[in-house]
């Protein structure tokens, strides 16, 4: 089932009760000034996996805006009077264009209340939902376009509740969310246009919270995002319209905050949330994702990437993969999710450092071995078409006898889907073509370090792995450039990365200059993958530092072209992982990097260089 992952955001301006609206072009946004009634909008334009938004406009007076697009770039924005002691709302329309909208007429009175939220359709078909000023009542309203003005159904009311939000389909498909007017329990209903009014299903709980926002494609794929009642934590949740009722997937954190706001593309191709800061902070962010499949995304890009050379995918890395349990091994966590739930999530490179007695380990023991592959067994008996590679390294007092228990152990659980040989006709395993490793099902590339695979022959699905700047990295099946930047300043982190990716030459190096990364001399051996080690290195507290690293890789990678020798990241390696959106960055960026798109095919004929 697709899911969405928003992770953490970035800040793009100060004010409070901010909202969103978006088509697969643009995303607009309306918020309120931080002390006073005026209101302000900012236009976006989504490049890649960021939002690159205009200056903030000054429009009207006002609370709590609310704020719909379609696709002709039609704007349609509600909000409560300025004057407390009315309860008047007020609805504009215009239309986008260029780097401003162009409002058409005043603001228009058409009802009393608060906590107004409105969506608009294609076919200028509106819903509007708000709240009664004096009591925990919910109304709506239906309204049509009528040349650049609204004509208004009555209003009715529906339910009772406090916080309603409301989105509809081009065939007058609509979905309802809200909070319980006296508990933290959020509530649905779908109901269909008939007029002016909606004949709705039955109103049913679907989980705790407050403040719900929701959206909805046009084939009725859903996203809906809310606050937790207890913490400052924002929650993401993905469904489908299954009669009158939705099938939800599992709700999951993706950042703290408060008052979350969620809009989506009728294609369902862009999907952005807005939200405040907690507290008396007066911070405005926002992040862009999309709904997809992450548990099975390697599959669905099949149809493109079937003659891509593994090397010219990008992928999420989970760095010290095992470290995400809890105890005095917490001390070492790096991750949160289990490694079943990482590759739900689209993880697709485990970095595994085992121990003497076959527990993970990083500086502290973690799950032991045989839970980690259980796992990645769990995940491959369901059936997907995924291709995971797990290497093993750090080996921590390590004897041939422990290898070959290991060795047995990862035979014994995922031997099933091991890749043990390569195909007549290619020499490295990171130039066999995707569709080749995943023609029948999934497999896994176990990968070695040190030497305990170097006299494993024939290999049968235990591959040496090298790094870029090893002296024996000619015995190397997969060579993999990863020096990371021991550093925990993001900036430090981020320039060395940079650096070292825009100086990466697809070859490995045979000998690097006294006290420095840098290569001397570089080798005939070719380096097969960049690892963009997108990590930093505190000794323990490791979430607090992943942070502002994990919320900006999206629009570090938006501005970063293969460099000068055609080459890209491979290797998102990141610490908790799905904070940082890496599924929805690495699928939409194995397609720019490889010009490709979901309306065009991959040619056959495909450059030997990653660029």
């Amino acid at each position: 089932m697709e899911s969405i992952q928003f992770g953490l955001a970035s800040n793009y301006d100060s004010g409070r009760y901010n909202s969103v609206a978006t088509n697969e072009r643009i995303s607009i946004e309306v918020h309120n000034s931080e002390s006073s009634g005026k209101m302000w909008y900012h236009i976006g334009l989504i490049n890649k996996a960021t939002i690159e938004w205009g200056k903030s406009t000054p429009y009207s007076d006002g609370f709590s805006p609310s704020v719909a697009l379609n696709n002709k770039n039609i704007v349609v924005e509600v909000h409560e009077t300025s004057n407390v002691l009315t309860h008047s709302m007020y609805a504009k329309v215009g239309l986008v264009n260029g780097s401003t909208i162009e409002w058409w007429g005043k603001d228009e009175k058409y009802d009393t209340g608060v906590q107004p939220n409105i969506a608009i359709n294609d076919y200028g078909v509106l819903v509007e939902v708000h709240k009664s000023q004096s009591h925990d009542v919910l109304y709506y309203r239906v309204g049509k376009l009528n040349g650049k003005t609204i004509s208004w159904g009555k209003s009715h009311d529906y339910e009772k509740g406090i916080k309603p939000s409301v989105a509809i389909t081009n065939s007058g498909l609509v979905v309802e969310v809200h909070q319980s007017e006296n508990s933290a329990k959020l509530h649905y209903r779908v109901g269909r246009i008939n007029g002016d009014s909606i004949n709705w299903s039955n109103s049913i709980p679907y989980q705790d919270g407050i403040n719900p926002s929701v959206a909805i494609t046009d084939d009725g794929r859903i996203i809906e995002v809310h606050e937790s009642q207890g913490v400052t934590g924002l929650w993401q949740m993905s469904g489908v319209i299954n009669g009158t009722s939705i099938l939800w997937t599992e709700a999951t954190n993706f950042d703290s905050g408060s008052t979350p706001k969620a809009a989506i593309s009728s294609s369902g191709q862009v999907a952005v949330q807005v939200h405040a800061s907690e507290g008396l902070s007066f911070g405005l962010w926002y992040s862009l994702s999309r709904l997809m499949n992450t548990a099975d995304f390697m599959r669905d890009l099949l149809p493109l990437t079937q003659d891509l050379p593994f090397k010219k995918m990008v992928f999420p890395a989970s760095h010290d993969a095992g470290m995400y349990t809890h105890g005095l091994e917490t001390l070492g966590k790096t991750q949160d999710l289990n490694l079943y739930q990482q590759l739900q999530a689209g993880v697709r490179y485990f970095d595994l450092r085992p121990d003497k007695n076959l527990n993970i380990y990083h500086g502290f023991a973690g799950p032991s071995v045989q839970e980690v592959l259980n796992d990645v067994k769990l995940f491959y008996e369901e059936g997907h078409r995924e291709l995971a590679i797990l290497k093993f390294s750090h080996f921590d007092k390590f004897t041939s006898e422990i290898y070959k228990t290991l060795k047995t152990m990862i035979n014994d659980t995922i031997g099933p889907w091991l890749f043990r040989s390569i195909p007549e006709g290619y020499q490295r395993l990171a130039d066999i073509p995707m569709g080749t490793y995943l023609k029948e099902r999934g497999q896994i590339l176990v990968v070695i370090d040190d030497n305990w695979a170097v006299t494993d022959q024939p290999k049968d699905g235990f591959w040496v792995y090298r790094d870029w700047q090893d002296s024996t990295a000619n015995l190397g099946d997969l060579t993999v450039f990863d020096i990371y930047s021991n550093s925990m300043s993001y900036n430090t982190m981020k320039s060395d990365q940079l650096q070292k990716f825009n100086a990466f030459n697809g070859q490995c190096c045979s000998k690097q200059k006294n006290n420095s990364w840098e290569c001397q001399e570089f080798s005939q051996t070719p380096c097969d993958l960049f690892l963009l080690s997108w990590t930093l290195t505190p000794p323990t507290a490791v979430w607090l530092f992943a942070k502002e690293a994990n919320s900006s890789l999206g629009q570090v990678m938006s501005y970063l072209p293969p460099n000068t020798n055609g080459y890209f990241p491979n290797i998102l390696y990141l610490d908790y992982t799905e904070y940082a959106r890496p599924t929805f960055i690495a699928e939409l960026f194995t397609k720019i990097y490889n010009n490709i798109t979901h309306r065009s095919p991959l040619p056959k004929e495909v450059n030997v260089m990653a660029g």
